[in-house]
């Protein structure tokens, strides 16, 4: 595991073969047998934390190359800025990140075992030519962004949250059978997955109490925080 630079003040990455790794580590594993973590580590950071201010979104960006060459990317997002004040990953904190999720998951949940596809996903990644991790993005609880965001997380992000205020103002302004043709056409709408997810939410609530309970499920529905450079 290679590890790129981070360009976030305040926050660095951990490689495995770093002696800080494993003083990092140690105090992660809580629960979890460090013997079911340890077939992932090769290719796991630890991102480190060390600014003033709890981070709400990180993103780690894992870039490999197949045996044949061919290169891929992905992304490992950890988003809570539905509600960024539950957010754990505080200021003098560290977060584990493996390029197969399903292990970093295993790591925060602090109990349970690698699922079938983790296992497979790891066997691939025993096969990658080579691998390098980098700190994409981090956004804090105050919703300043931060990071290279090669994604357009930024962007992203905003257009969702735009959308689901303008979809919440919109459907209190109808009646229940107008509401409920519009939430069967979102609810199914192949393009946008954050308007299907909501609608969804909601039609569930005017099926099962009516315009009432619809209501209330489009008052309580928080919006991410705004974010901000």
């Amino acid at each position: 595991m290679r590890i790129s630079p981070s360009v976030v003040a305040g926050t660095s990455l951990l490689s495995p073969d770093m002696p800080e790794f494993e003083t990092a580590f140690q105090p992660l594993l809580g629960r979890a047998p460090r013997a079911l973590l340890a077939p992932a580590i090769p290719f796991s950071v630890i991102v480190a934390n060390d600014t003033p201010h709890t981070i709400a979104l990180l993103g780690v960006r894992f870039d490999m190359t197949a045996p044949l060459g061919k290169p891929y990317s992905v992304i490992h997002y950890a988003d809570t800025l539905r509600s960024p004040e539950k957010a754990d990953f505080l200021a003098g904190t560290r977060r584990f990140v493996c390029a197969e999720p399903g292990y970093t998951s295993l790591l925060l949940q602090r109990e349970g075992e690698p699922s079938t596809r983790g296992r497979t996903n790891l066997d691939s990644l025993r096969q990658m030519l080579d691998i390098r991790a980098e700190l994409d993005c981090v956004a804090y609880d105050n919703g300043r962004f931060e990071g290279p965001d090669s994604l357009g997380a930024f962007e992203r992000l905003a257009r969702q949250r735009a959308m689901e205020a303008a979809f919440k103002a919109r459907i209190i302004d109808l009646n229940p059978q107008a509401a409920e043709k519009l939430l069967l056409q979102a609810a199914e709408d192949p393009q946008d997955r954050a308007r299907r997810t909501l609608a969804r939410k909601l039609l569930e609530g005017l099926q099962a109490g009516g315009r009432e309970e619809l209501l209330n499920r489009v008052q309580s529905h928080r919006l991410k925080i705004e974010l901000w450079r």
